[in-house]
Order: structure tokens, then sequence, then C-alpha cells
């Protein structure tokens, strides 16, 4: 926790403002597709927008509002809404600045309240002072599980490993000895079996010879 707060801080420290990283790189966006936007007021401070692809749709600063619902969700102006807001005559030019319709939570001061606050350093526990509380904390009572106790050791996953070692994607027949059902010899099944147990190999399926 403590190496967040101050990756936070010297973060925050290279930050221009007066957005966070993030929300500047996410509003650059939005204002980069503002500009091919019409605007046509329509009242006091009511505008109709109309883009490129015939979208159009109503805009009211003093509601806050959007008919594409996008700055009532995200709380960060669309992309019709600061075309309307570079378009607003007032005195007060902070107003006709773009950011500064942009909720709080997405400002760099707001990150900088929030972090405001760090974690002190604290010692080793070998230099710790004795406790003088009188209560000590013992460990907590075994209780044993209902059912019959396992005797059988847990292997470990190496143990496990070991046993079945792959070659060419297949598990190997290895500390296992298999016996041939045709010609009763071990170490081969019949999918492989060559007649290596006799001198002459049955074969079930043929007619018998005259």
């Amino acid at each position: 926790m403590m190496k967040r707060i101050i990756g936070v801080h010297k973060l925050i420290s290279n930050s221009p403002g007066p957005l966070t990283p993030s929300a500047t790189k996410a509003f650059e966006c939005i204002k980069s597709k503002a500009t091919e936007y019409n605007v046509l007021m329509s009242g006091v401070r009511k505008y109709q927008v109309s883009g490129p692809w015939l979208d159009q749709v109503c805009v009211d600063l003093d509601k806050r509002t959007c008919s594409c619902r996008k700055w009532e969700i995200t709380g960060m102006p669309c992309k019709h809404v600061v075309a309307c807001i570079w378009t607003l005559e007032s005195p007060d030019q902070q107003e006709a600045v773009a950011e500064t319709w942009v909720n709080k939570v997405y400002w760099l001061q707001t990150w900088k309240d929030v972090y405001s606050h760090t974690l002190e350093a604290m010692n080793g526990r070998l230099i710790w002072r004795p406790s003088r509380c009188p209560t000590r904390l013992i460990a907590p009572k075994h209780h044993t599980q209902v059912g019959r106790p396992k005797k059988k050791r847990k292997k470990s996953a190496v143990e496990l490993d070991k046993k079945r070692l792959a070659k060419d994607g297949k598990l190997v027949n290895k500390g296992y000895n298999v016996q041939c059902s045709l010609c009763k010899n071990m170490g081969h099944n019949k999918r492989s079996c060559k007649g290596q147990g006799s001198s002459q190999t049955v074969n079930k399926g043929a007619p018998p010879q005259t």
C-alpha cells in the first residue's frame, strides 16, 4: 500500500492537469470527434447538434443533458456537448473551457485529495517494545474433523509428475507390466503384437484350412 501511494504521488506530480492522465486521454479523443459536428442554437443554452453520419441530438447545457445520454452516465461531456461548449459566448472565460464541465471525480485535484494521506514507516519486530497488555493471545483449540482420519500421506506435485512422465505428448508405461492378450508375452499389448510369443499366430476371423 505504501508503494502504491508513493507511485500515485509521482504520477500526480508529472501530470499537467486539470484532469487525471486517463481522463485527459479519453477527453482528448472526445474533443477530436467534436470538430466534425455542426451546432444550431434552438433556445437559451439549448442546441441541436448534427453530425456527418446523419446523427442528430438535442443538448441542454443548463440541465446538463444530451439525447445520447453519455454525459449523464459517465459524467464526462460527450462530443455533442463539447461542440456546444465551444460556441458559448460568456463573460466567464472558464465556462467556455470544455474541461470545466467534466465531473469532479475526473479532476486531478480530486485524485490529490484522495491520496493526500501517507503511511508512516514502521520499525521491524526486533526492536518493538514489549507489550504491556495483560491479555495473552493463545492459539485456538484444535477440533478433530468428523469422519475416519486419513493415514495415507498426501503426495506432492513433484512425486505425481515423476509417475506421469510423458513422451511425445503421451503417457509412457514406465513402471507398469503390460501383457499381450494374443501371445501372452509381457512388454506390449495386442495393438503392437507381431507374434513374438509363438511361431504361429492364430487369426480368429480367418476360415479354417483343410
